[in-house]
């Protein structure tokens, strides 16, 4: 068990929904719990007067809290504009008082909102909470989901359940403390049987531990043999979710020349080819070299297409690029390695420049999803924003260009 646990909720009730049992079992055995309440969740009732809904739902998170626990713990509420978290535009104030908090739990383990809920105030809270971790503060990283049970929508593939049992009544009558998010007339309401599934079973899902060398980055080594079985392992010509991908990706950027575009994690070429035409010159790099053999067959000699092996992040090109692209490649590096990219690219990219991402949203092979991987890299791109967004089931697109 943790000996220091903070639980980053988006809203108060959030602590409560998806961690209540765990956060009164740490307790419970000695460890230091502290909350973070990033909004003021003043837009759940559209109906009231949104000073005095989020007074009340400050009162009812620390009544809440007081039933799960026995008492209120360190809790800061950051009072964002509820709809409108950003993991990287929190005012100065409020990101100093943050600090001075979080120095002071001390967190062994930081517990988050799942960056796969629907809510956007779920994902940035995500973000936020790995700029944390990324800082050096804290060794564990875990998720939680709630909207996504909110809105019967949760897979537990991947998640670890565990039983709230004896904690079920206290968790019943802390969820009771929150009347504004109960009562049907009002705005957003919880359901009973959605109650009911909460207080029966919690679930967390570990994305980070700094101890756990399986955060590493996928070694080149594993490319390699799958390019050596074959040079198109997935599929890239006849794959749908790939050729929508792809086709997703050049209009995104389409509409715009690039002078010096960097494509990471190019595989055999098969995105690389389509990005050839709107870029004056084109550097696409990958760890593997057997993937890069696949590619120079396919794109041949393109006069403004250059291949190179390069490992990211360590291998940055020292250049400037108006285009950097990471398809489907950002979960592959885990939560540091998607840190330090960023910190890459921040350096390598020309005031004008976008920066693509991709990423899929099914299950992957690593401890990070592709949900995960392009929150952190949103969150650790600051000054930046996000100019087009689109999302299937499988496939995630985010466009960032500086502020």
């Amino acid at each position: 068990m943790s000996q220091s646990l903070l639980v980053i909720a988006p809203h108060a009730d959030d602590e409560i929904l998806g961690a209540g049992a765990i956060m009164a079992r740490a307790a419970q055995a000695g460890a230091r719990v502290a909350v973070i309440v990033a909004t003021d969740g003043a837009a759940s009732d559209p109906g009231r007067d949104a000073t005095t809904l989020a007074s009340l739902r400050r009162e009812e998170c620390r009544a809440g809290l007081e039933r799960m626990l026995g008492y209120v713990p360190p809790l800061l509420f950051l009072d964002q504009p509820d709809g409108g978290l950003s993991s990287t535009a929190i005012p100065r104030p409020q990101m100093a008082a943050l600090a001075a908090f979080v120095a002071d739990a001390a967190p062994d383990t930081i517990l988050v909102t799942d960056p796969a809920d629907g809510h956007p105030d779920h994902k940035a809270a995500f973000g936020l909470a790995s700029r944390i971790i990324g800082s050096g503060t804290g060794r564990v990283l875990q998720v939680m989901p709630v909207s996504q049970r909110v809105d019967r929508r949760f897979d537990p593939t991947g998640y670890d359940a565990t039983p709230v049992g004896d904690f079920a009544a206290r968790k019943r009558a802390a969820l009771a403390c929150h009347r504004s998010q109960l009562d049907p007339v009002a705005g957003f309401s919880l359901a009973p049987d959605i109650c009911d599934a909460f207080t029966t079973v919690e679930y967390v899902r570990t994305a980070y531990d700094r101890l756990d060398r399986s955060n590493d980055a996928i070694p080149a080594a594993h490319f390699d043999s799958l390019f050596t079985q074959s040079p198109d392992p997935w599929r890239y010509d006849s794959e749908p979710y790939e050729r929508d991908r792809f086709q997703r990706t050049v209009a995104a950027l389409s509409g715009r020349r690039y002078r010096s575009a960097l494509e990471l994690g190019c595989a055999n070429g098969a995105l690389t080819e389509q990005l050839a035409p709107l870029c004056d010159r084109l550097l696409a790099t990958d760890a593997s070299l057997a993937a890069l053999s696949a590619a120079r067959d396919r794109i041949g000699a393109r006069a403004n297409v250059v291949l190179e092996q390069r490992t990211m992040p360590q291998d940055m090109p020292d250049a400037r690029f108006d285009l950097i692209v990471a398809s489907d490649m950002l979960y592959y590096l885990g939560l540091d390695g998607v840190v330090a990219l960023m910190a890459a690219i921040e350096r390598s990219a020309t005031p004008d420049a976008r920066v693509f991402l991709a990423s899929y949203l099914g299950e992957t092979e690593t401890i990070i999803t592709g949900e995960m991987a392009a929150e952190i890299a949103i969150a650790h791109l600051p000054g930046w924003t996000r100019i087009h967004a689109e999302r299937t089931d499988r496939l995630r697109i985010d466009v960032m260009a500086r502020v």
